[in-house]
């Protein structure tokens, strides 16, 4: 790993900003962003390396040190013990992990942790941080997976100025930054022409140096009868912008060339499982920003900085006072508000309106769409719900009598069009109309709301939902217009390309990314001139994908773009680097496998799928995929075997459900494919395909009788 020289790229190093802002570099060197990432010293090192040996998942693992420096013996990706010298430290509270240099510039975060919380606390021990997965060298996440990788995954928002310099062709790293953690530079900009200016007295408001524009908060204040301060100015990202790269789980479209706000650079994920609740609150590790713009607070203005000091990472005030800035104490901190005793736990506000959730085993992090709750209690155990977060050992009757105590809630639009959609219900195509023009003022749900209520509304389409996605095209929000493309990705490719034709005028890059991803499955049906009107798209679309090239995922979206282009080498070569970037993910063996089933090489295809047995032997996409294989070979009964796999997986879908009825059926086993309908349908019930191939069934043994 290569410490660049800070000068010859107009970085100049935060030791450079001490000498004048002396407040904000002490207020950093307490931050939790100064000790992002840090050379292993005896001070920066929180873990016992005193020759201590510990064991998860059968891999016993030795930490140690010797001559000052620190050593992990454990198990490599071949089975084998192997000593790996700890590079860095990652990370400080409420755990510490540890970065191992295993050749090719590749840093791997090492997945045993130290729990750096006090022993009090429940901490000071080495922990894993996949105790529930069987893992194994072959896992992919086992540590040194590309899912574990520094280089790839985590080193963008741990050091300032990172260059990631991955090379395809083998497959390694030159990664470089210029400052090792999460210094000034990294939210301000390069420091030099600052500092010229600076020393030129040439500073001013309206020149700083900086490439970044620092943010400028709104003026909050109380106007009269109102219970809920209000911002004078028009809401502002540039907050959003500067600290939204880091804190979202998002992909990067686009380089540092690009000087747009956030939803011109990043990709974030919508609103909708697996990462989030189907209620909205955080699920899997999203990172806040996705949170946050769910809420009424980043509607109406609020800012990462109103709550947070910007270089110690803080909350400005501890307590219902940092709540009390913009909500009347009167109103808002008072018994007849939160229904508690003063001073209690159910008296805070974060308590009720931002409910935690432990991730990486030991760091409890909260919801920021600052939610009211709503007493529709899940069946779901792992929703966060407000009330059972302290309440979790109350049994049916509490439930019933909280529901009463808190009898004026009510159900939220996104609850309740969530609960249409899932349902089939005939009223859900107005019910989305409505709830996509109802404005803030009005107490409408935010843009990233909006657009993933489109995307769940496709799951489900109708003539009617289908053409008030296509009016959303023209949406002023480039959230929406983006929801809008991938909504339409349920049409034929031939009618996708009808309407996005339209829309390739398109100024928002990350939307023009999405029309290209969409519109790839349609090339093979264009004509030569069509093809030529999206020249300059798809090569937009290659060069943004190529940001990214260090990810199998990417490699995979660069391959489907070749094939459909006829490109079949390219194609091939491109599922190969997805296997060579990380061999243990499996959506690159069945593509692979499915590319080789277009060309004709079905028993290449059938190789790829037996390794990823080896890998994971219950996935239902794999058995699916050689169930189907065997059909087209006409071994039916060993079809059979496989589809039955697929169907019975805990992680299976109402497809693997479907066909392996329809085989079965095949082969003369219709009362069993009755069976496994009607088993089907009690996990989904409203899925009108399993519905309408058991009545069929039915019939057919009616007509026999």
């Amino acid at each position: 790993m290569s410490h660049i020289n800070a000068e010859q790229v107009d970085f100049v190093g935060s030791k450079t900003c001490q000498s004048c802002h002396e407040a904000e570099f002490s207020a950093w060197e307490a931050s939790d962003h100064y000790k992002s990432m840090q050379i292993p010293t005896d001070e920066s090192v929180l873990g016992d390396f005193n020759n201590v040996e510990v064991e998860f998942h059968n891999i016993k693992t030795r930490f140690f040190k010797t001559d000052n420096k620190f050593y992990v013996e454990t198990t490599d990706s071949k089975g084998k013990r192997a000593i790996f010298t700890v590079d860095y430290t990652f990370g400080y509270f409420p755990l510490q992990q540890y970065l191992l240099n295993i050749g090719d510039g590749k840093l791997q975060a090492f997945n045993i942790a130290w729990d750096s919380r006090s022993e009090k606390e429940g901490g000071q021990h080495w922990y894993h941080l996949q105790p529930t997965e069987n893992i194994t060298p072959k896992h992919p996440f086992f540590w040194q997976r590309h899912f574990q990788n520094w280089n790839g995954r985590c080193a963008e928002c741990h050091s300032t100025n990172l260059q990631k310099n991955f090379d395809l062709t083998t497959n390694s790293y030159n990664t470089t930054y210029s400052e090792i953690n999460v210094a000034c530079e990294s939210c301000h900009g390069p420091g030099q022409r600052h500092i010229e200016l600076a020393n030129a007295k040439q500073l001013d408001k309206s020149n700083s140096g900086f490439t970044q524009s620092l943010p400028t908060q709104n003026l909050w204040s109380f106007n009269p009868g109102k219970t809920i301060a209000e911002s004078h100015g028009k809401p502002l990202d540039t907050e959003i912008d500067m600290c939204g790269k880091c804190h979202s789980l998002r992909s990067p479209l686009t380089d540092e060339s690009n000087k747009g706000g956030f939803f011109d650079k990043y990709r974030i994920e919508w609103v909708r499982e697996p990462l989030y609740h189907q209620n909205g609150l955080i699920k899997e590790e999203v990172f806040v920003l996705g949170s946050f713009l769910q809420s009424k607070m980043y509607q109406a203005g609020v800012t990462c900085s109103n709550c947070h000091n910007a270089h110690s990472g803080k909350v400005k005030i501890e307590g219902n006072g940092l709540c009390l800035q913009c909500h009347q104490a009167s109103t808002f901190n008072s018994p007849d508000h939160h229904r508690h005793e003063q001073g209690s736990e159910g008296s805070m506000c974060i308590n009720c309106h931002m409910p935690d959730k432990v991730y990486m085993g030991v760091d409890g992090r909260r919801d920021h769409s600052f939610s009211i709750p709503t007493f529709q209690f899940s069946s779901d155990p792992e929703e966060p719900n407000a009330c059972l977060a302290c309440h979790e050992k109350e049994d049916a009757f509490w439930v019933a009598e909280a529901k009463n105590k808190w009898q004026k809630a009510k159900v939220k639009d996104w609850d309740r069009v969530h609960k249409l959609i899932v349902s089939g219900d005939a009223k859900v195509d107005q019910a989305i109309k409505t709830y996509l023009e109802k404005g803030y003022t009005q107490g409408g749900d935010s843009a990233i709301r909006k657009a993933s209520m489109l995307l769940e509304s496709s799951k489900q389409p109708s003539q009617a939902s289908v053409e008030l996605t296509i009016k959303q095209l023209s949406n002023s929000d480039s959230l929406i217009r983006r929801g809008a493309v991938e909504a339409l990705e349920v049409l034929h490719p031939a009618d996708r390309w009808q309407v996005l034709k339209n829309s390739l005028g398109e100024s928002n890059p990350i939307v023009r990314f999405s029309i290209a991803r969409v519109l790839v499955d349609a090339l093979p049906i264009m004509t030569q001139q069509e093809r030529l009107i999206l020249k300059d798209l798809l090569v937009e679309y290659r060069y943004m994908l190529g940001l990214n090239a260090d990810s199998p995922i990417t490699q995979m979206n660069l391959a489907s773009l070749e094939f459909n282009l006829g490109n079949l080498k390219s194609a091939e070569q491109g599922y190969l680097n997805a296997i060579e970037i990380e061999r243990s993910y499996i959506p690159s063996f069945l593509q692979i496998a499915d590319f080789y089933r277009q060309v004709k090489r079905d028993e290449e295809g059938r190789q790829y799928l037996q390794e990823a047995l080896t890998i994971d032997a219950n996935n239902p996409d794999v058995n699916h995929s050689l169930g189907l294989f065997y059909i087209r070979q006409k071994d039916y009964q060993k079809a059979l075997v496989y589809l039955r796999n697929a169907y019975e997986s805990p992680e299976s879908q109402f497809i693997h459900a479907y066909v392996y009825a329809i085989a079965l059926d095949n082969q003369m086993h219709t009362n069993t494919a009755i069976n496994v309908l009607k088993t089907s349908l009690s996990r989904w019930p409203a899925n009108k395909e399993l519905s309408q191939l058991l009545a069929s069934y039915e019939n057919k043994n009616k007509v026999r009788r």
